[in-house]
This record gives C-alpha cells, sequence and structure tokens, in this order.
C-alpha cells in the first residue's frame, strides 16, 4: 500500500532503513549526493564510473573529495597523467631500442593500456576469454581506427571527444541491400548474360586510363568483378552499392577511352550514370569505406577525362574528408593492420594527394591535404629495368614528387603570400626529374611526368614572366625577372614538344586527353 502522507513516508523510510535497505549507491552515500536510485544512477553515469554503482565506490585518499566529486577537474588531471605516461612510454621504448629489439618488460599490451581514460572503459557484462577480433579497436598516441567486418572504418584523432565515439560501428542487419536485379537490363546498357564485353572494357580501363590514376589495383578489381559473376558466368547480387560504382566506372572510363568507340560515347556516360545511382543506395557520407572513396575517386577521373571541371573540384573534397575520416592520412601500419590493407590503404591515400596537388596547379587553388597532418609512408612501387636494375615507377614519381617538391610549391609559391623571387629561383633548381620509354602505358606515364614537372615551372614563372613584359615589352630579357621569362619560354617550349611528339606515337589516344591540349593553346 502507498503512503497517504508525510508521517506514513517516515515511517516507511525508517522500516527500510531498519531493514537495510539503501535508499541510494555507495558512491552517492561517500559523497552526500542526491541519488536517482535508477542504477546506475545519474550521478555515477556523469562521473564516468556507472560499472561501480550502486555497491562500489571509488577509493580515495585523505583531503580528496573535491577532486572526485569535480568529474571535469578529474577527467582533465587523468588526461594530464595519460599524456604524461605516453611521453614517458616513448622515452623508455626509444632509449631500449639502443640496447635490445626485445620489448621493454614495462611495455606490454596489458600494461600499455593503463592510460587509457576513464570514459572510455567499458565494463563488457559477459566477458569472454576469446582473443580480440583483427577488426577491432586499437588507440594510442595515433588516434583510434575502428574497422567492421563489412570494411566499413572509423577514424578519431586523439583530440576527439569521447561522445563522438559513442555510435555504434555496427552496420543496420535489417538495413536493404541493393541487388543487381533490381537494375532495369535495359537502364544498364551492358550484357549481364555474359563477363566478356565487362572484361574486355575493364582490360582497356588498366591500359589506357589507370597509368595516371590508380584507386584501385587489378587484383581488388578482379575480386569484384568474381563477386559480381558466379561460374556460370551469371550475374549475382545482392551487393554494396559503392562495390557495385567501382564495377561500373571502371567501365565507364575504359568506355570512354574505347578506341573502336567515338570520344564521349553514350556507353561510358551511361555507365558513369548507373555507377552515381548505385553509390547513392548506401550513404558514403555516413558509412565510410574504402571501397566507397575508390568510387568516388573514380568518378573524379571520369569528369576529369570528360572535362566536368566544376563538380570534379567539389567531388575531391568530399573524398579528401572521407580520406581523412578513416585515417588514411595517418600511416596504418602503426595500426598493425594486414600487410596487405596496409599498403592498399597507403596506395590509396598517395593516388588522393596527387590528385588533389594536381587538381589545385590547374585551378590555381590551395590544395585541401596539408603535408603537417601526413605521416602515412610512401607505398614505394618500384620495376625492374631490361638490365635488372630496379628503377622509379611512374606511381612512385608522382607520388614522392607531389608529397614532397609540389606540395612545397603550393605553400611557398602559391599562397596568399607574394613570394620573393629568390624563393622561386630556390624552387626552380629542386625540380628536376630524368625519364626514357616503351609500352603505351609506361609512354603516357612518362610524357605526363614530363609534362606535370614542365607545367609546373611554367606556373611559377608565369606571373614574373607577365610582369617583365609589362616593364619592358621591347626587351623583357632587361628586366630584373629576366630569368622568369627564360624559363617560362623553355618550359612552353617544353610541353608544346612533348605533346606533339606524343600525338605523333598514339595519336588516337593523346586525342582523348583534353588536358594536353588545353595547356598547349594556353602556353602559346
Amino acid at each position: 500500500m502507498a503512503p497517504n502522507g508525510p508521517y506514513e513516508t517516515s515511517q516507511l523510510v525508517s522500516r527500510q532503513k531498519r531493514r537495510g535497505v539503501a535508499l541510494s549507491c555507495a558512491e552517492c552515500r561517500r559523497l552526500k549526493l542526491k541519488c536517482s536510485r535508477q542504477f546506475p544512477c545519474s550521478n555515477c553515469v556523469k562521473k564516468g564510473c556507472a560499472a561501480i554503482c550502486p555497491d562500489g565506490s571509488l577509493t580515495t585518499g585523505k583531503g580528496n573529495r573535491f577532486v572526485l566529486a569535480n568529474t571535469e577537474t578529474l577527467h582533465e588531471k587523468i588526461n594530464e597523467l595519460a599524456n604524461r605516461v605516453r611521453s614517458l612510454e616513448d622515452a623508455l621504448g626509444q632509449s631500449h631500442s639502443l640496447n635490445s629489439t626485445d620489448i621493454h618488460p614495462l611495455l606490454s599490451e596489458d600494461l600499455l593500456q593503463i592510460k587509457r581514460p576513464l570514459e572510455r572503459e567499458r565494463v563488457d557484462p559477459n566477458p569472454s576469454k576469446e582473443e580480440p577480433s583483427s577488426s577491432g579497436e586499437a588507440i594510442d598516441a595515433l588516434g583510434s581506427l575502428s574497422i567492421s567486418q563489412s570494411g566499413r572504418s572509423t577514424f578519431f584523432g586523439t583530440t576527439a571527444n569521447s561522445w563522438i565515439e559513442e555510435g555504434s560501428d555496427e552496420e543496420d542487419p535489417t538495413a536493404p541491400r541493393f541487388s543487381l536485379h533490381t537494375f532495369p537490363k535495359t537502364f544498364l546498357g551492358w550484357d549481364t548474360a555474359s563477363p566478356l564485353p565487362a572484361k574486355r572494357t575493364s582490360t582497356l580501363y588498366f591500359r589506357h586510363a589507370a597509368w595516371m590514376y590508380h584507386p584501385i589495383s587489378e587484383r581488388d578489381f578482379e575480386a569484384i568483378f568474381q563477386s559480381i559473376y558466379n561460374a556460370n558466368d551469371e550475374v549475382q547480387g545482392p551487393l554494396p552499392g559503392c562495390t557495385l560504382s567501382v564495377f561500373f566506372m571502371v567501365l565507364a572510363i575504359g568506355e570512354l577511352l574505347d578506341l573502336d568507340l567515338p570520344p564521349h560515347s553514350q556507353e561510358a556516360m551511361q555507365h558513369y550514370q548507373v555507377a552515381r545511382a548505385a553509390i547513392s543506395l548506401d550513404s558514403v557520407l555516413e558509412e565510410q569505406t574504402v571501397t566507397g572513396i575508390q568510387a568516388l575517386l573514380l568518378m573524379c577521373h571520369f569528369m576529369f577525362l570528360s572535362d566536368m571541371g566544376r563538380p570534379r573540384w567539389v567531388m575531391m573534397g568530399i573524398v579528401v574528408k572521407m580520406a581523412q575520416s578513416i585515417g588514411l592520412h595517418r600511416d596504418s601500419g602503426k595500426w598493425k593492420l594486414d600487410p596487405e590493407e596496409t599498403q592498399k590503404r597507403r596506395e590509396l591515400f598517395y593516388e588522393i594527394l596527387t590528385y588533389d596537388m594536381w587538381q589545385s596547379l590547374t585551378f590555381g587553388r590551395p590544395p585541401s591535404l596539408a603535408t603537417a597532418h601526413i605521416d602515412s609512408r610512401l607505398p614505394n612501387e618500384t620495376t625492374i629495368s631490361p638490365t635488372g636494375e630496379v628503377e622509379m615507377s611512374f606511381a612512385a614519381w608522382k607520388h614522392k614528387f607531389s608529397a614532397e617538391c609540389l606540395s612545397v610549391v603550393h605553400d611557398q609559391a602559391f599562397g596568399s603570400r607574394t613570394p620573393a623571387y629568390t624563393t622561386i629561383q630556390e624552387l626552380d633548381k629542386k625540380i628536376g626529374v630524368e625519364v626514357e620509354q616503351p609500352t603505351i602505358e609506361l609512354t603516357m606515364q612518362r610524357y605526363t611526368a614530363f609534362a606535370i614537372r614542365e607545367m609546373t615551372l611554367f606556373y611559377m614563372h608565369r606571373g614574373f614572366f607577365a610582369q617583365a613584359l609589362e616593364d619592358s615589352s621591347t626587351d623583357p630579357m632587361g628586366s630584373k625577372y629576366a630569368p622568369s621569362v627564360l624559363a617560362a619560354h623553355r618550359s612552353a617550349m617544353t610541353f608544346v614538344a612533348l605533346v606533339e611528339s606524343l600525338f605523333k606515337q598514339h595519336p588516337q589516344l593523346t586525342e582523348r586527353m583534353w588536358f594536353l591540349f588545353t595547356h598547349v593553346f594556353h602556353v602559346r
């Protein structure tokens, strides 16, 4: 029976006390706080010690009640101590590595967890003795990286608030999955009965297009291809939208550069639209994956080859943000991922960085990636020459040039502050590369390497070349900017000669590379 008044209420409380029934949790009683009596209580949840409610309490020393009551101060102190522990661990590890290759006993995985903040600790109500999954979360000075079984990745830097990490990383099992059969076959414009047309087109993509930007390897694409066709050469499903988008984008670019089809063919545009429809079935803005990023980067390449300037600039900004959201800019090797996954993430990141740097040069806009926040290692691709010597591949060159050279030029020569002329001259001395030739892919790569080098030099000196003409239109060589007059003229002449030579070797494919001719007309 419910109490009818203050007197009966006080009698009920007295009876509960006599029976030993606690009206508040142990921690609230220790701190003399009003307890919500719904365990874990609101006070313990706010303090980050819900796991000890209602019977446990935080052990304290003499005189530190105020610190524990003020949870904000407590957590600040914990973070301060955790950072101090990290510094000492790093110093110990560095010192110990000078004398031994073994891990110091005080740097074992179990002991390294002591510095984790309280609010990130979770008590498993059903503890298991099983080993942690390789897709679990790893936290250290890099921040945290979580990869789900389906490939969804999430990265948080060390400064991220703990509440951001509260969201579940698991996909909704009831969410609808897209089946290839839901697309009308007449809209696809693609023979679903046989893989041969798709196989031929994808081969053209890797021969005619992937030499420049290479967001997906032939091996990874083959896995996608096999997931779409089974042993009986029939289409199967369901598949994630981003996977299908990658597949159709490879077909679209392959058809765009199919020399048996007219330029800007209807088939290429149709598959581009199908790829856009496919990727929209999964929210890439909420579910970031490596495959989703590959699909969007392939779209940027298609728009580049189709001369769609405005949308690809914005699209590339989205690609960069997605790459940062899954931690591609941080070196994946430090998270001890599978070696193949680590290499894949490094290669994809530097393809993004290269595209971003080159596109920014063309648009005259700042790059989206800042080198100060990048520690991902270069993939270090190399090739073996006919003489058996190891030489730098085109991919290795473009990654290294973009990361170590073009990024510096963007910051020092194309920033908001006009650079000193001596800076331009110093940068001029640092830019240089040597090359040579055979297959169509390697020829395109090497000519583009020369072309990017010359265009970088040309844009660096263009403003000073114009100033020299304005100062002395009859004798620009008499200007103090005469070195820029020579450099701009030399780069323009070299670039035009490069395109002319490439056109003589591969006229049909070179015709499809509109951007080369845009620069030819620009420098003349």
